[in-house]
């Protein structure tokens, strides 16, 4: 039977996947802290300049994180405290 995950992608059980939004979830933490500083404002755009600053980068995290929560609960039934 073939394999129909799309190419370049890898799936992730419902704790591997509960793992990575907790890491989502702490990114956007941190970068809520660092936000207004220039220094970290400096390395953003450095380091991510598609995104409009730390606290754009801040929101896209949390949006992927609660997109990985959405998908745990609707799949697994598992909810990240």
């Amino acid at each position: 039977m073939p394999n129909r995950t799309p190419a370049g992608s890898v799936p992730l059980d419902a704790l591997e996947a509960e793992q990575v939004a907790g890491l989502l979830s702490a990114a956007a933490a941190l970068a809520g802290a660092l936000s207004g500083l220039p220094e970290a404002e400096a390395a953003c755009a450095e380091a991510a300049p598609d995104y409009d600053g730390i606290e754009d980068l801040r929101i896209a995290f949390a949006v992927a994180a609660g997109d990985l929560d959405d998908a745990i609960e609707a799949h697994a039934g598992i909810l990240r405290p």
